[in-house]
């Protein structure tokens, strides 16, 4: 018995056809997936820093009330309380404050920098979300549109848009 292959031809943003088989399909929308996933994890990981620094900013607030500088408290390192003196903490924390900060500056920008090359994938495989669908007008500009929908690709064939199913 033959096996069928499903081949998809979309036209590239340079107007050349560009034949795309199920499994090529399958590697652009993993790649873009990746790339989401990716963006997702940094954001992620700002928020729980920014966390962390507000957490900072109320124990250092709360620590700057006190005037004598000599009085115990007490800071939990690597799940261990140890005892110092308030005088001792505070610029600890101000230390960690700014390295926190300095942290959340690096991965915004490596936010920024992962959006811009989810843009640019995006725009170089012709991918759409099924919510950014185009236009009937901009359906029968171009043969085929990728649209990802829940983690999957769609080949939505248009008004001039070539399907061909192939035997092998």
């Amino acid at each position: 018995m033959a096996s069928k292959t499903t081949t998809t031809t979309t036209t590239t943003s340079s107007g050349k056809k560009a034949a795309l088989t199920a499994e090529e399909q399958q590697k652009i929308v993993s790649g873009f997936q990746a790339l989401r996933d990716e963006q997702t994890q940094l954001v992620q990981k700002t928020q729980d820093l920014e966390m962390d620094l507000k957490e900072h900013d109320l124990v250092l607030s709360t620590l700057s009330t006190i005037t004598d500088k000599q009085r115990r408290c007490y800071r939990m390192i690597g799940g261990v309380l140890i005892e110092h003196t308030v005088g001792e903490v505070v610029p600890a924390l101000q230390a960690n404050r700014e390295q926190i900060n300095n942290v959340i500056e690096s991965f915004k920008q490596k936010t920024e920098e992962k959006a811009k090359e989810l843009t640019t994938y995006k725009q170089k495989y012709d991918i759409h979300f099924s919510y950014e669908r185009p236009t009937q007008q901009q359906q029968t500009s171009k043969s085929t549109n990728n649209v990802v929908d829940s983690g999957t690709t769609k080949k939505e064939p248009q008004d001039s848009g070539v399907l061909v199913e192939k035997e092998n």
